[in-house]
This record gives C-alpha cells, structure tokens and sequence, in this order.
C-alpha cells in the first residue's frame, strides 16, 4: 500500500493559489485496521472504514507508532468523494494490477482556519476518536477565511 496527498488552496474566485503533493505514512494503526478488514477484528467486533480527513499544525515527522495528528485544528471533515480506479504500475519487468482509491475531503472558507500554519493531515475512520489510517507533513501554509483547502488523497493497494 502507498498513499499521496494533494494539496490544494483555492482563493474565492475559484483559484488555486498553492498546491503541493506529499506521500504519506500509513501509520501502525492504519495497518492493522487494513489486515483486520480483510480478516476480521480480533473482538468480534467489526471494523471501521475511513470516513473523515483531519488536518493540523504539528510539524514532527511521521512515525508508525503515530495514533493522531500532532496538533489537530478544528473538526475533521467527512470524506466527500471516493473513486476507485483500477490501474496497471511496472514492477521490475512485470506489470502489476493494482487498485487505486481516492478520497477527497474540503475545508471550506470558515473550516481550520488560524495563524499557526497547518502542516500535518491524517485520514480517521470517525469525526472524533477513531483510528487513524495515515499521516503526513507538508509545507506549511496559512489558511485563512479568503482559502478553500481541498485534499485528495490517492492511496493505491
């Protein structure tokens, strides 16, 4: 599994004003929570799929060990779109079919706004609590009521 975000902060005239494209870290939790969709959870209890996009302000490297984002500003934001896309990447001199999955998420004019830049988001399988999926760092940039900031993230399994 391999995970990129793209970042896109996008001015009231419909602009995109910056953009910046990060791989990411499929956390520990992430991980397990893959392995235990496929074979069930070890509680009986079924698990959850991703449902939300958090951002924040931390800026420490990712680490498997991570559990959620360093420092989380506001509500995380539902995952708005999913595509599924089946795909075909060279490995060596075979070609293998994978599948890629995308997930959009928006935080809207009024949404994460502040003055400590964000730099870190993650994907959640709740609005609060929940496991985190992944992680990653980027560039930092201020969103402000003037910016939308749209994440995509493709994750190709």
């Amino acid at each position: 599994m391999t995970g990129a975000l793209t970042l896109s902060l996008i001015d009231r005239d419909g602009r995109v004003v910056w953009r910046a494209q990060r791989g990411n870290r499929i956390v520990k939790s992430g991980r397990r929570l893959v392995a235990e969709l496929f074979a069930g959870g070890q509680s009986g209890a079924k698990p959850a799929r991703v449902t939300h996009i958090g951002v924040g302000t931390g800026g420490a490297p990712a680490t498997d060990d991570d559990v959620g984002l360093g420092e989380p500003r506001g509500d995380r934001k539902p995952i708005s779109d999913v595509t599924f896309t089946d795909i075909e990447e060279r490995d060596g001199q075979n070609t293998v079919k994978r599948t890629r999955v995308a997930l959009t998420a928006v935080f809207d004019y009024e949404d994460a706004n502040g003055r400590a830049p964000l730099q870190e988001a993650g994907i959640f399988t709740a609005v609060n609590e929940g496991v985190m999926y992944n992680r990653v760092v980027f560039e930092p940039v201020t969103k402000t009521k003037a910016f939308k900031l749209t994440l995509l993230w493709d994750v190709v399994f």
